[in-house]
């Protein structure tokens, strides 16, 4: 199921559906210990004897308040006659989920309403060794395992906890206490251990027509003294208060005056910030953005897109350097800095702590590494596209022994002096070894953002030796990867020497990273032909990321399912030639198309369903915003720049 919202402060983030149940539940790092992994926490009402869970029979509608990392879902429920809003966040400095849930009475009675919340933690990713116990001073529940405690509290009408329960899961006969509820009745067990949930209830007086509000929350630490002391700061200062200050950070957060954002359409602009603030909840404290929260892609192949992959990463960064937030790149590119092989390259994915993510390691072979050279080479012109834009000087000088010079070398290193070209690599979709016209591009970007390094730092050989390398890598790629015949680059060059001519998305490279003007006559002709195969223009449009994509391919009556940074990638490429403003329509209808594809909530996903649109795979993908984001900030530029020449023509 998508995730429809996430929340998040650096070092928690979490991932609610569109029924408002909690999915993904990740502390102390953004993608690391997800304390649910494929389970979920419930919430349910009851009132005059029937019971209800949130997703069976209430009409939901999820998103976020306006411009905040909060979100807020809106339910009603015409057979128990309730209806209810539920605002939830993670406060940015304590770390605590807040959840206000306010519920009116639509019946003429007054009436006994009562709310549930259930709690399936694997803590640390696992059932095994859980205790869960009722703490009678705080009125609470505390789920703990080694260094992880969670304790869920509340209030209602000047009430704490109506009933609680603790139990046991996943063993015969024994469902969990979310079963117990469904009477409207808890038991009050107070301890269990081993494999075990919890739920506790908060019960509301309404009159006909009234509201009354339950505030809940869950209070994340790594001990016992830290969880009792934070929940007592959180009872001080009052739920309602904490929640308020959440909202007003995110808010205050994202309205930077950065950029001058009023010719926007309003869902463009809409989609804009959202994405911003969803890329915000995907980066931990410590630098590592990962690709997303959503967990639900364990039913695939039991393996997420909770990593930092250095691709990813960089893109992001970028996105968030021109829109102006450059403290959240500085600590990516200071993770990067930590993580760095000695022989100057990154490996293929990491987690939110550096260890090498799950996949190839680097071991040569007999024709290269085993990885994607791409990687290494966007992490250094993403570098210095920060400079470029910030001229922050001794930031880049702790960084430069590393990300500049090491990267360097290594892409030097890595070049066959045969045929100039990189020697072979994993393609950025992680499927195939070769030599990638992506690949060759991105390896020209990272030697000409080298190249340009080493001018500031006044180093005039290097600075000569690097144009050089970037020229010939650049003139390389031409010749072997440029396929007359088919008048486009093509996607790649296998180790036998055979050539991969499927018609594939990620050649835009060549205009976004390869030195190529998006007006170049080979660009003009790639691109062309990367909308006449790719896109679905028999159903909801869009470019597929290759022909004839099996990756959880929705039909064969289409070549592959539309993918959102494809699509983008054409935009970018619309705006890039547009020297009118309605050239530059064409690039913003593909805007629209993006934005239009995303959730209510503003979620984009890594690809839709061809003929429905729904998110199909990960929901959110971080990789899918940045581009978005990169987008926009080219459309607002390029509008700047035909509007002066507008001008200039005027006045002259």
């Amino acid at each position: 199921m998508p995730r429809e919202t996430v929340l998040g402060n650096g070092r928690i983030a979490i991932a609610f559906d569109k029924k408002m149940n909690i999915r993904d539940f990740f502390y102390p790092k953004v993608g690391l210990e997800n304390h649910l992994l494929g389970h979920f926490m419930r919430m349910g009402l009851w009132v005059d004897g029937l019971f209800r869970w949130s997703d069976d029979g209430w009409d939901v509608k999820t998103g976020y308040l306006p411009e905040t990392l909060v979100g807020r879902s809106r339910a009603k429920n015409a057979e128990l006659g309730l209806q209810l809003e539920t605002n939830d966040g993670v406060h940015p400095s304590l770390d605590v989920l807040l959840r206000k849930v306010t519920i009116r009475n639509l019946s003429e009675s007054p009436r006994k309403v009562r709310l549930f919340f259930t709690h399936d933690f694997h803590i640390y990713g696992d059932s095994v060794g859980d205790t869960v116990m009722y703490e009678p001073t705080l009125d609470s529940i505390i789920h703990y395992k080694r260094n992880r405690y969670f304790l869920i509290g509340g209030s209602a009408q000047k009430k704490g906890l109506h009933q609680f329960a603790t139990g046991y899961k996943e063993q015969p006969g024994r469902e969990g206490t979310w079963k117990d509820a469904e009477d409207g009745l808890l038991e009050g067990n107070t301890i269990a251990q081993g494999s075990v949930d919890s739920a506790v209830s908060f019960e509301l007086d309404l009159l006909p027509g009234s509201t009354g509000a339950v505030h809940y929350w869950i209070v994340c630490a790594r001990s016992l003294q830290q969880v009792l002391d934070l929940t007592l700061k959180v009872k001080k200062i009052g739920a309602e208060q904490l929640l308020m200050e959440t909202e007003n950070y995110w808010a205050a957060w994202l309205n930077k005056k950065n950029l001058n954002l009023a010719s926007l359409p309003r869902n463009i602009l809409r989609a804009y910030k959202n994405s911003l603030l969803i890329m915000r909840a995907h980066a931990d404290s410590q630098g590592g953005i990962i690709a997303s929260t959503d967990s639900n892609i364990l039913q695939f192949n039991r393996d997420t897109y909770s990593y930092v992959w250095m691709r990813d990463g960089s893109i992001a960064s970028t996105a968030f350097d021109l829109a102006g937030f450059p403290e959240v790149t500085r600590r990516f590119f200071r993770f990067c800095n930590e993580v760095i092989t000695e022989d100057g390259f990154f490996h293929h994915k990491y987690s939110p702590d550096g260890s090498v993510g799950s996949s190839w390691l680097a071991a040569s072979g007999s024709e290269g590494l085993a990885i994607e050279e791409d990687e290494t080479a966007l992490v250094l012109y993403a570098l210095w596209r920060h400079f470029q834009k910030f001229h922050d000087i001794e930031f880049i000088e702790d960084v430069y022994p590393n990300l500049v010079l090491k990267t360097t070398d290594f892409l030097l290193k890595y070049i066959d002096p045969k045929t100039g070209l990189p020697r072979p690599s994993f393609d950025l979709w992680e499927e195939k070894y070769g030599v990638f016209t992506w690949t060759a591009a991105t390896v020209y970007a990272g030697l000409w953002a080298a190249a340009k390094f080493s001018r500031v730092f006044y180093n005039r050989e290097r600075h000569d030796a690097l144009c050089l390398a970037s020229r010939n890598l650049k003139d390389a790629f031409f010749k072997h990867l440029y396929d007359s015949k088919s008048r486009r680059f093509i996607n790649a060059i296998f180790p036998d020497g055979s050539r991969d001519m499927n018609v594939d998305s990620s050649t835009s490279a060549i205009f976004l990273y390869g030195g190529f003007q998006a007006s170049d006559k080979v660009v003009e002709e790639t691109m062309n032909s990367i909308f006449d195969r790719l896109w679905i223009g028999k159903g909801v449009g869009g470019l597929a990321r290759y022909e004839n994509d099996e990756y959880q391919r929705a039909s064969k009556d289409a070549t592959g399912n539309p993918w959102l940074i494809s699509t983008l990638w054409l935009a970018r490429w619309h705006i890039a030639r547009a020297r009118s403003m309605l050239e530059l329509n064409e690039g913003m209808e593909l805007l629209i198309w993006a934005a239009n594809s995303a959730l209510p909530s503003g979620v984009m996903a890594e690809q839709i369903h061809p003929f429905t649109g729904v998110p199909v795979s990960v929901s959110p993908l971080v990789w899918s915003h940045a581009e978005f984001v990169i987008a926009v900030c080219e459309y607002l530029e390029k509008q700047q720049e035909i509007s002066n020449s507008l001008l200039v023509q005027a006045v002259g």
